[in-house]
């Protein structure tokens, strides 16, 4: 006997129960046939002889939500570790001069751009009135790793 999707669904919901789910995961079992429901009148209202997830607009839509949370995750994840470490991660928008002479800079010095900025960073003193200056300072791999 050939059932349909939404029969399949009533029997999938028929094997949970028998299978003793417990009560308060009935919700779940709601939620997955009122799934399949939607995705079987998808089917039918798109004239598809199968569910194709690339046609279903709400599909698309809770994959980029979970890509974009799972991304943030992440980051987050990321960020935490790097605490952990003593380290943050900054992100810096540079003029193309100011980053071709960072790059020669770090390059001549046999370091990384983040190991220039870092020591820049950690000796920058204010003189006041908006200037700003770093005194003579030692830049190698060795104080500064990666």
């Amino acid at each position: 006997m050939q059932l349909h999707m939404a029969e399949k669904a009533e029997h999938a919901l028929w094997w949970e129960r028998q299978a003793g789910r417990v009560e308060d995961s009935a919700s779940v079992a709601t939620e997955e046939a009122e799934e399949w429901a939607r995705i079987v009148e998808l089917v039918r209202a798109l004239h598809l002889a199968a569910y194709d997830v690339d046609q279903d607009e709400q599909a698309q839509l809770w994959l980029t939500e979970h890509q974009e949370r799972r991304a943030a995750q992440d980051e987050e994840q990321q960020r935490a570790r790097q605490m952990r470490l003593g380290r943050r991660q900054l992100r810096v928008g540079l003029s193309a001069e100011a980053e071709r002479r960072l790059v020669a800079l770090a390059a001549g010095l046999g370091v990384g751009m983040e190991q220039v900025l870092e020591a820049l960073a950690e000796h920058v003193e204010s003189a006041g009135e908006g200037l700003v200056q770093v005194p003579a300072v030692a830049v190698d791999a060795e104080k500064y790793p990666r």
